[in-house]
């Protein structure tokens, strides 16, 4: 009986270590997706700046 209990909490620790260890990577991904968030609206933003400095070099046909 002593042996089960043992396998049990073993096994306990080792999911906990695995919980943790899946919580970490989606605070990783969570954070990564942040930044990745803010480059693309920066990215949006200097898109309308040139859009608009190029505006004046339009030809008409």
């Amino acid at each position: 009986m002593l042996e089960k209990l043992e396998g049990v909490a073993s096994s306990t620790e080792e999911n906990a270590a695995g919980t943790e260890e899946v919580s970490a990577n989606s605070e990783e991904v969570l954070a990564t997706m942040t930044e990745f968030t803010r480059n693309i609206t920066d990215l949006k933003e200097v898109s309308e700046v040139l859009e608009r400095g190029t505006e004046r070099f339009k030809t008409v046909k």
